[in-house]
This record gives C-alpha cells, sequence and structure tokens, in this order.
C-alpha cells in the first residue's frame, strides 16, 4: 500500500513538471490552463481511487516517459490514450463477468434441458401409477366386500350356534332333573337354575322363534321341578334343625331365658344358617322377576317363621308367668323385666333370621309381633282391673316412655320395630288409662277433698316445727303438683295440657272453699294470705313445665233452640204454612245449638286469682289500719257542717293507735305466711301507699284549720308515715 502511494506520488509531480514546462514554452489561454488543471485534479483523484496494478502502473509510466507533449495536438493525443488505457482498464473486470455469465447461461440452458427430459419420464411414471392404482383399488374393494361377507356369515353362524343353544340345553337340563343322584347343595345346582332362567327369559323375549312357545313351557316346567327340589330341602333342613333343638330341651318342658338349654334354640339354628342362605340369595334375587320364585321365598319364610314361633312362644309364656308371679303387686318391675325379655328375644331371632335370609320381610315383622303379644295378654288387664292408683299408672308410662321407648326401641332401629308396635299400644293404654284414672282422682281428691281440722288450722300449722316443708302445704295443692310432675314425665304434650288445666282448676277452687273455713276460724287476713301462699307456691311450681297451660273448650249454646222453640209455641198457627213463614221450618233453620269455642289457660287463671288474692288482701289490711279516717273522710262528704278540731284529733289518734297496734300482727302474719322478705316487702308496698294516701286527704281538711288547731290535732308528716310504715 505504502508503495503505491508513493508511485501516484512521483507520477503527479512528473504530469506537473512536464505541465510548467510546456507553460513556458507554450502559450495558451486561461480557458485553456484551467482545462488542463481541473483535467489533472481528475487524474490524479481517479487514480486515487482506482489505482492499476503495478505492471500496468510501470508501463504508463514508460509511455509517459517516452510521450513527448510540445502543442496541444501532441496532448489531446496522449490525453485519448490516456483515457483509452483507463477506460479498458475499468471495463476489463465486468468483461470477464459478462463472460462468466454467459458460461453460466449456458450451463442453465442444459441443467433445463435435463429437467425437461426427467419432468417428461415423471408424467409417464404418474401416467402409469394410477393406472395400477385404480386397479389396486378395485382389487381391494372386492376383497373387502368378500372380507365382509365372510364375517357376516361367521356372525350369523355364531349367532345362529349361540341361540340354539337354548333350544338343545333343555335336554341336558331335563336329564339332570330327572336323576336321582342330583343334589340342591351340588355345585352343577345353581348354575343349572341360572341357565334355566336364561332360557326363559330368552323365550319371552323371541316369541318369533319357530316352537319358542313349546320350548317356554318345557323350560317353565323344569324350573318349577327344580324350585321344587330346592323348596323341599330348604323347608325339610328348616324343619329338621327345629326338631333337633325341640329335642335339647329338658324333659320338664320348662326353660328360663338364662338357661344354656335355651341357647340351643339359637346354636342349632346357626349352624345350618349360612348353608341355607346361599341357597335363599338365588331365590331372593329373582323373586322380583319371576312369580314362581318369589312363592317358593314365602313359603321358606312362611316355614321358618312357623317353626321358631312353635319354639320361642311356649317358653316366652312360661317366662312371663313366672315374672308375673315373682313380681307379684310390683307392676312396674314385672313390666321392665318383661319388655326386657322381650326386648333380647326381639334381637336374637331379628338377628338369627339373618343368618337364613338377605332380606327383611312381613313375615319377620309377623312372627317378632306374635312373641311380643303375649306381653299384652297380661298387660291390658294388669292396668284395667288391679291398677287403680294414677300414681302407679303414671310410674308404668314412665317405664314404658323412658325405659323401654327411649333408651332401646328408639336406639335399636329394624330389629324392634315389631315390639315398638305393641310397646306403643301399651304406652297409649296406659296414657288412656292414666288420663281416665287422673280425671277420677281430680274428682275425688282435690274437687270433693273435704279437710279435716289440722288441714286447716292456719296460722298455728305454720308455726310448727316441720322438717318438711310440703307438710305444711295444703293438702290438694300437693297432690296437685305432685299430679302434674307425675302425668309432665309419662304423657304427650296435649293430654298434659288438658289434665293440667283440669287439676289447677279444681285445686283453685279448692283453696278458695278452704279460705272461707279458715275466715271462720282465724281471721280474713289469714285466709287471704293462706290463698296468697299457695298461689304464689303452685305458679313457682308450675313454672318449670315446658308447655302451654291452656286448652281449647269446644261447648254448644243452646240459646237459640230456647227461642225458636218459643217462637214455635207462639205460631203454631203458621206449622203447617206452605209459605216462606213456615213456623217449623223457623225452628229447624233458627233453633240450631251454636258451636262455640272457648280458650281456658289455667297459669292465666293462676295469675288472675293471685292478684285478685293480693288485691283483696292489700285493701282489707289498709282498711284495717286506716279505717277511721276512711270513715271520717266519707262522714265529711256526706255532712254539710265542717269537722271540727276534736273530731279530726280524735281520728289521728285511733288511726295511729291502730297502727301501731295492728301493723306488727300483719306483719308477722306475712312473714309467717309468705316467708321471703322480698315478696312481703312487695306485697306491703301497695298497703303503705292506701295509708299514706288516707292520711293525705285527711291532711288537706286539717289544713284549713286555724295553726293553733292543727299543734293540736298533731297529724303526722308523711315523712314520719313513711318511717313508722317501713317494712324491715
Amino acid at each position: 500500500m505504502a508503495v503505491q502511494l508513493i508511485t501516484n506520488a512521483a507520477q503527479s509531480k512528473l504530469v506537473r513538471d512536464k505541465l510548467t514546462k510546456w507553460e513556458t514554452t507554450t502559450s495558451i489561454s486561461e480557458q485553456q490552463k484551467d482545462c488542463v488543471v481541473d483535467l489533472a485534479t481528475w487524474s490524479s483523484i481517479d487514480e486515487a481511487i482506482d489505482l492499476p496494478s503495478s505492471d500496468l502502473i510501470s508501463t504508463n509510466e514508460d509511455k509517459d516517459k517516452s510521450a513527448v507533449i510540445n502543442n496541444a495536438q501532441q496532448f489531446y493525443e496522449w490525453f485519448h490514450s490516456v483515457e483509452r488505457g483507463m477506460e479498458s482498464d475499468q471495463e476489463s473486470e465486468y468483461r470477464d463477468y459478462i463472460n462468466s455469465l454467459k458460461e453460466h447461461h449456458g450451463r442453465c440452458k442444459s441443467v433445463l434441458n435435463g429437467i425437461s427430459k426427467a419432468l417428461d419420464h415423471l408424467r409417464l411414471l404418474g401416467n402409469q401409477y394410477r393406472t395400477v392404482s385404480h386397479t389396486t383399488e378395485a382389487l381391494h374393494d372386492s376383497c373387502e366386500l368378500l372380507m365382509q361377507d365372510q364375517q357376516d356369515l361367521e356372525q350369523l353362524g355364531t349367532s345362529i350356534s349361540q341361540q340354539l343353544i337354548y333350544f338343545t340345553e333343555h335336554d341336558r337340563i331335563g336329564t339332570k332333573l330327572n336323576s336321582s343322584a342330583i343334589s340342591v347343595m351340588g355345585e352343577a345346582f345353581v348354575p343349572m337354575l341360572i341357565k334355566i332362567d336364561e332360557c326363559v327369559e330368552f323365550m319371552k323375549d323371541h316369541p318369533e322363534y319357530k316352537e319358542s312357545a313349546i320350548y317356554l313351557a318345557k323350560y317353565q316346567q323344569c324350573l318349577i321341578r327344580a324350585l321344587t327340589l330346592l323348596r323341599s330341602y330348604i323347608v325339610n333342613a328348616i324343619r329338621s334343625t327345629s326338631a333337633a333343638a325341640l329335642s335339647s330341651l329338658p324333659g320338664t318342658g320348662v326353660v328360663v331365658l338364662n338357661d344354656p338349654s335355651f341357647a340351643q334354640l339359637y346354636s342349632k339354628f346357626q349352624s345350618q344358617g349360612p348353608r341355607i342362605k346361599a341357597l335363599m340369595e338365588q331365590i331372593e334375587d329373582r323373586s322380583e322377576k319371576n312369580p314362581e320364585y318369589l312363592q317358593v321365598m314365602q313359603d321358606c319364610y312362611t316355614c321358618y317363621c312357623y317353626q321358631r314361633q312353635s319354639l320361642i312362644l311356649p317358653i316366652i309364656n312360661q317366662e312371663l308367668e313366672r315374672l308375673y308371679q315373682l313380681h307379684d303387686k310390683d307392676y312396674c318391675t314385672f313390666i321392665r323385666t318383661s319388655c326386657m325379655a322381650l326386648i333380647r328375644i326381639c334381637e336374637d331371632e331379628h338377628s338369627l333370621y339373618h343368618t337364613f335370609f338377605s332380606r327383611s320381610d312381613l313375615i319377620l315383622q309377623g312372627l317378632l309381633e306374635s312373641l311380643s303379644s303375649q306381653l299384652y295378654d297380661y298387660f291390658r288387664p294388669m292396668i284395667i282391673q288391679q291398677v287403680q292408683r294414677f300414681d302407679l299408672l303414671a310410674d308404668i308410662c314412665s317405664v314404658l316412655k323412658n325405659d323401654i321407648f327411649d333408651d332401646h326401641v328408639n336406639t335399636k332401629g329394624e330389629c324392634l320395630e315389631a315390639f315398638g308396635h305393641l310397646a306403643l299400644q301399651m304406652l297409649e293404654d296406659a296414657q288412656e288409662r292414666l288420663s281416665y284414672r287422673t280425671q277420677a282422682y281430680i274428682q275425688s281428691d282435690i274437687t270433693n277433698f273435704l279437710p279435716s281440722s289440722g288441714d286447716l288450722a292456719y296460722p298455728s300449722k305454720l308455726s310448727e316445727d316441720l322438717s318438711n316443708q310440703y307438710a305444711m302445704w295444703y293438702p290438694t295443692v300437693r297432690r296437685s303438683l305432685i299430679c302434674l310432675s307425675k302425668l309432665y314425665r309419662c304423657t304427650n304434650r296435649s293430654v298434659f295440657e288438658s289434665l293440667a288445666q283440669e287439676c289447677l282448676a279444681a285445686c283453685i277452687d279448692s283453696l278458695k272453699t278452704a279460705t272461707l273455713s279458715i275466715v271462720e276460724k282465724s281471721s280474713l287476713i289469714d285466709s287471704q294470705l293462706f290463698l296468697i301462699k299457695h298461689l304464689l307456691i303452685i305458679r313457682e311450681q308450675i313454672a318449670p313445665f315446658d308447655v302451654n297451660f291452656s286448652v281449647n273448650e269446644v261447648s254448644l249454646d243452646f240459646t237459640n233452640l230456647k227461642i225458636a222453640a218459643s217462637s214455635l209455641m207462639t205460631n203454631k198457627n203458621r206449622i203447617l204454612s206452605l209459605s216462606s213463614n213456615n213456623a217449623l221450618l223457623e225452628f229447624l233453620f233458627q233453633g240450631a245449638p251454636q258451636l262455640t269455642k272457648k280458650v281456658l289457660d289455667s297459669k292465666k287463671d293462676v295469675d288472675i286469682n293471685l292478684k285478685e288474692a293480693c288485691t283483696d288482701f292489700i285493701t282489707t289490711a289498709a282498711t284495717m289500719l286506716s279505717s277511721p279516717i276512711h270513715a271520717f273522710l266519707a262522714t265529711i262528704e256526706t255532712s254539710a257542717t265542717p269537722p271540727t278540731m276534736e273530731q279530726c284529733r280524735n281520728v289521728v289518734s285511733e288511726t295511729t293507735q291502730r297502727i301501731s297496734s295492728k301493723l306488727p300482727g300483719i306483719k308477722k302474719s306475712m312473714n309467717l305466711y309468705l316467708a321471703n322478705p322480698d315478696t312481703e316487702a312487695i306485697l306491703f308496698r301497695p298497703i303503705r301507699g292506701q295509708i299514706l294516701n288516707q292520711f293525705c286527704n285527711l291532711r288537706k281538711v286539717i289544713d284549713k284549720m286555724e295553726e293553733e288547731d292543727k299543734f293540736i290535732i298533731n297529724c303526722p308528716s308523711p315523712e314520719q308515715l313513711t318511717m313508722t310504715l317501713a317494712y324491715n
């Protein structure tokens, strides 16, 4: 690269030297000089851009050295030769490229000719391939058609063979069934039974086949024959097992549930259960589709239940008789132990049944109900003829409801369903009998109660040192609350509400009757406090009962009947009238009794009577303490003359003396009867209020007098009265 630059610089220097020499010897114009300079400049630039090879430069240098430029003509010749040399040097590369392109073009033409020949050969091969492909497809379609025909024929043959089996199986099955060596427990019996079912089903599904009806009848005969063998085997097995179990019982015939001999009645059956259950499952699975199987299943169930009933029923009767004699007069214990014995038997029978059979049936429920019903034969006469006391009936109901139903029947489900029906019937009978005896008890011991002198010995009875607080209660109250507490645990809600309303109403009436006797023997204050005390006890004791003490009482109102009958007698002349004013028709339409409904709420009755009793006591006590003021004020209202100072002083003095003398007694009585400071304070508050109101009214009269008279009267102030009437 450095050699080339040195050569270019030397050449440019040579050109400039020649031009300077030429300018000194030749006269040219300024325009020509400029052209020469431009040409020199262009030549130097061109050579700097694209310098020729060293050989070419040396040739040009040689030419330049040999060229002599003396005039313009020589210069132009020299310039033209230089220009031609430069053009030749510039075009040589393109000429070489053109020659190369021509060479490639020739080669491409030869390649295209080869491609054209190859395409011609490919077209020929394609036409030949399509011809072969069409021929092959036709051959393939023909083969596929033949293969399909072959498959159809094979399927048809297989189908005919499969369906023909249902016709040819009859002879083989008939031979087996008629053989004396056939055994129900053999391995081939169950598959043969399945095959008979399949054949019967096939004949029913294809009635269009030739002789299908004939073969259906043949297979049904085979099925009946097979089921007869099966039923005979199962029934005979159950009977033989029952006979073996019966022979294991002691010779006396007396069996107790806890004896080992009683367990033999179950162990011998349990040993046969799995073998028979395997056969019964075949029958039970087909019983819903085939009536023959259903009939055989029912026969087996009936045979089993009959054999079990014949074994267990006498033992149950013996056990119930033994328990009845053992628990003579102890009815609750007898019922509890009898029910527990039957519950155990029902559970064992239910478990044993399912070792033989997979399905529960109504026949099983019938067996369990027949076993359980033996207790009902003892229970029904007992509660009607022997148990007359309502408390014993309540205890019996409690045993059935709590000990039997809640603890066993409701928790053990299906196995005690039949016994549950019996227990429910017993409970309903006992509750019905309890309701009747309770009404009789209310009538005899509460409504018609005749108190003794000791029962009415109030308040002295309250002063006795009794360890039992219930002994201080009036007998009808004690009996009523005991009755309600027993009924609440053993009766349903509606029955309890009805009996509770009747019981409380009778109790309140008996208390009111007792107050009349206490008034005569003691005092009005004692009778009123007696009523308040026991009404408070009743309200407190019935509060825990989670029921509504209300019932709807429905009655007939015959008021319209009386009016209509009177109108009929008045209008006798219109009885046979044919008009709308017929008296007989009016009687029939207007005289019909009216249905009336009334809500009886015993809890509300207790509150109402308690409120009335408290009001009466408050009025009585306030009147007892402030009656002089009340009478004096009433006299003033009717008198035209104003009261005198002396009259007012006497009234104030008498009233304050009465309060001082009688108030401690009233407080003592309240404490004796109520024995609750809070209740006593609440009850005394309105008494104090009424007394204060009486003194307030009296003070209004006294305020109209002179100050000296007021001082002499000495009426206590409200503050003094409040302190005097304070309940400590």
